[in-house]
């Protein structure tokens, strides 16, 4: 169960989840290659819960901001782009307090 306070329980408009492809990212690499992009997004982005994991190849990146775009153009720098996913969590907090109402 889900403890959602009653206020607004959302800071950011979207929950993005994007991959990107790097040759350069090998094992040794990775902890750098993860902390460069990390600096380079909160350096440009606005947003919060910042998570990247990755593998050789590959970094995985996820980030609640108002402007999905902006973290894709700065994720650019970094590799190619394999996936890029935007979710409104506004829209699913009210989802969410929608059905609570329904079960009072």
């Amino acid at each position: 169960m889900v403890n959602v306070p009653q206020d607004e329980a959302v800071n950011f408009q979207y929950d993005i989840v994007t991959v990107i492809q790097n040759k350069e990212i090998t094992k040794e690499t990775l902890k750098e290659f993860s902390t460069k992009v990390k600096e380079h997004i909160i350096k440009e982005c606005v947003g919060d819960s910042l998570a990247i994991t990755g593998m050789k190849g590959m970094l995985k990146v996820h980030w609640h901001a108002d402007e999905p775009e902006e973290v894709l153009e700065v994720l650019k720098q970094h590799g190619k782009i394999l996936s890029h996913d935007v979710e409104d969590m506004k829209e699913q907090y009210e989802i969410y307090k929608a059905k609570q109402k329904q079960n009072e």
